[in-house]
């Protein structure tokens, strides 16, 4: 039993960072080349808000302090993601 809980904690993450991976990934693909990038941060925010809800009621924590910490996080990594990307040369818009 001891080894038993390491590999579901390894096989939930492989599944939610899986699916976690779905949305960004079909929110790029879907859309024409100009509305990606708009898309996909719209798409992305939105299941970060969703996210933060979640484990706010999931947890019995307020919900705005979750909301607020989870898009503000996700918003500054996609912000500083995007401005790497660009000043490496390989991001498009």
């Amino acid at each position: 039993d001891e080894l038993a809980n390491p590999w579901h904690a390894a096989f939930a993450s492989l599944i939610a960072f899986t699916v976690g991976a779905l949305l960004p990934l079909l929110a790029i693909i879907l859309p024409g080349p100009s509305a990606r990038v708009p898309v996909t941060v719209v798409a992305v925010l939105a299941a970060l808000t969703l996210c933060g809800v979640l484990s706010a009621r999931l947890g019995g924590a307020p919900v705005p302090r979750a909301v607020a910490r989870n898009v503000a996080g996700g918003a500054l990594a996609m912000a500083v993601t995007y401005a790497v990307g660009t000043w490496l040369g390989t991001a498009t818009a």
